[in-house]
């Protein structure tokens, strides 16, 4: 999601979505599960609309399986609101994923917080994992090794986080979230 500004072809727009179906798109592109797929495709450093439309997404019918009282949209969608309404040019987004009051004006944005953030994108990974079948409840221990795997192969990022935290932080937070999507808890509070 961004608000209406100029693009190249370098950055694919992808418009005639209502913000609700966008909010579930725009979190599956950017979780670690189909980035990891979309290095797999690219064979330059840019992501022409071409290669877009070779990614695996998720169809919208996986969505409404469900993680206790949430389907897989509600979670996304949650997610999303909080990931991308943190500044008043995207309240246009916010209104149309219902984050309105009574009167229906649209509340304020949501604070940056980094650790917050962390733990958002991490709840969204871990989703995908298992909505991508990398994540199966019948292998729990190699299913486990997959997900640690494809964490691996962001290298800079786990540098990043060693260096932040003393260990890698997100891929730890997408496996205990995982643990807590498949209990049925997707409110649960995970420590990571």
């Amino acid at each position: 999601m961004v608000p209406q500004v100029g693009a190249g072809n370098t950055l694919p727009l992808l418009d005639e979505l209502d913000a609700s179906d966008g909010a579930l798109l725009l979190a599956n592109l950017n979780s670690i599960p189909c980035d990891y797929f979309a290095r797999n495709k690219i064979q330059s450093r840019h992501l022409n609309k071409y290669i877009l439309e070779q990614l695996p997404v998720i169809p919208p019918a996986a969505y409404a399986r469900t993680f206790g009282p949430k389907t897989a949209a509600d979670i996304v969608r949650e997610c999303v609101l909080e990931l991308t309404y943190t500044a008043h040019d995207m309240a246009p987004f916010a209104r149309d994923l219902g984050h309105v009051d009574t009167g229906g004006e649209v509340l304020p944005p949501f604070a940056w917080d980094e650790d917050h953030r962390l733990r958002l994108r991490a709840k969204l990974d871990a989703l995908y994992f298992i909505l991508y079948g990398v994540y199966d409840p019948a292998n729990r221990e190699a299913s486990r090794d997959d997900v640690a795997y494809i964490y691996s192969t962001f290298p800079i990022v786990e540098r990043q986080e060693l260096a932040a935290y003393g260990r890698y932080r997100s891929r730890d937070l997408a496996l205990a979230w995982i643990n807590a999507l498949m209990a049925g808890q997707p409110d649960a509070k995970v420590e990571g």
